[in-house]
């Protein structure tokens, strides 16, 4: 009889635990990308010929809005942060700063122009839009490009229009209707007026995520909304067809000890402070292992944060918890003979892929400015030297 009492039990709990991952599913979306994050975890692993670098950056939805006080605690802040921290190569930790387009607050662009001219980081550009159409999503898009080029932004020093791009809300391509955005073409927009590669993703909890996950690809726009949805990875010796380079940061299913979260939880490089980033959370973004296939020693570690939107936010990101982190990688992933360590920014990430694709090897900083020249508004960035 108690025998028979406990396997009802265990039944019950079955059932219950079935059934609450189950809504978990539904209720953020998470049908959208596991298909493709099953494929992915059970491939086979690609065996790196050498040691494998880390090449690190932070795409951030820089939102201050009006607080222009925000902006000024990072001019004075982030040069502290980002020297205590510097790479394999000396170089000081770099910072990819999208700022809302649709926000053009002369005080902000100008406190980023003093820290892009520090050699801290480069500006990217960042949308919000809304119940658009293709037409005037475009105008608006050139609107905001004339006003950052004015501060050297998305120029790169050889006079050409260039930028990544960041779709606010997540809503690319109209993937989340018109209230988030309106445009169906909004790829090819984004191409046409120079953006080489989207940062956009991952996105939980919403169906604009894409199917494919821990993917560096390229999508080709059609009259549907979320063309991005599937496209073809980038590899090494393979032409780079499509109108946008989707460049994904981690997305991980990992073990967690937590009941409320059923013993297991999703991982996406946020930044973010009711999530502290933490040295376990850094493992799982090297072990995410987004690279080119067939170029598996450069290894891409996009995280993403909103980093400006509130007093919360900056103290996660200029705080002790990134702080530490950051070391945690700078010890046990750059000893120079398993791991070397890089500070990027999302233009120098996407350059060093494009040479993956290209066919180039060995030491990536080579590559920092392969295909997109730097942009006019930036400095080399500041090279500390390691004590002896």
């Amino acid at each position: 009889m108690k025998l028979k009492l406990f396997w009802r039990l265990v039944l019950v709990l079955v059932c219950l635990y079935a059934a609450a991952t189950a809504y978990r599913f539904y209720s953020r979306k998470y049908s959208v990308w596991m298909a493709d994050y099953i494929r992915w975890s059970m491939a086979p692993s690609e065996p790196a010929s050498g040691p494998i670098h880390l090449l690190f950056f932070y795409t951030d939805h820089f939102e201050p809005g009006r607080d222009f006080e925000r902006t000024h605690r990072w001019e004075r802040e982030y040069p502290q942060l980002a020297s205590r921290h510097r790479d394999s190569q000396g170089r000081v930790l770099q910072h990819s700063w999208f700022y809302p387009g649709e926000q053009m607050y002369d005080e902000n662009l100008a406190g980023l122009a003093h820290l892009v001219a520090g050699g801290y980081g480069e500006v990217e550009l960042h949308y919000h839009h809304d119940h658009d159409t293709n037409e005037s999503t475009e105008e608006k898009f050139r609107q905001a490009i004339v006003a950052f080029q004015k501060y050297g932004f998305l120029k790169t020093v050889d006079g050409q229009t260039n930028f990544a791009f960041i779709h606010g809300n997540w809503g690319l391509d109209n993937s989340l209707g018109a209230e988030f955005c309106g445009a169906n073409r909004e790829l090819e927009i984004l191409r046409k007026l120079g953006s080489f590669a989207d940062f956009t993703f991952p996105s939980l909890w919403n169906n604009a995520q894409p199917a494919l996950v821990n993917t560096i690809f390229a999508a080709t726009d059609d009259d549907r909304p979320k063309s991005y949805d599937r496209g073809i990875a980038l590899r090494v010796g393979q032409e780079v067809k499509g109108d946008l380079v989707i460049f994904q940061g981690p997305l991980m299913v990992a073990p967690s000890a937590n009941p409320m979260h059923l013993f297991w939880e999703v991982e996406d490089a946020d930044i973010h402070p009711a999530i502290p980033a933490t040295p376990k959370r850094a493992d799982l973004w090297v072990k995410a292992n987004i690279h080119i296939p067939g170029r598996p020693e450069w290894v891409f570690i996009k995280v993403f944060g909103h980093a400006a939107s509130s007093e919360e936010d900056m103290n996660e990101t200029l705080g002790p918890d990134f702080d530490r982190t950051l070391h945690y990688l700078e010890t046990k992933y750059n000893d120079g003979s398993h791991y070397v360590l890089h500070y990027v920014t999302a233009r120098q990430a996407y350059n060093v892929a494009r040479a993956a694709v290209a066919g180039k090897s060995g030491d990536p900083t080579q590559y920092y400015d392969w295909m997109i020249p730097p942009y006019q508004a930036n400095q080399p960035a500041p090279v500390i030297q390691a004590k002896k």
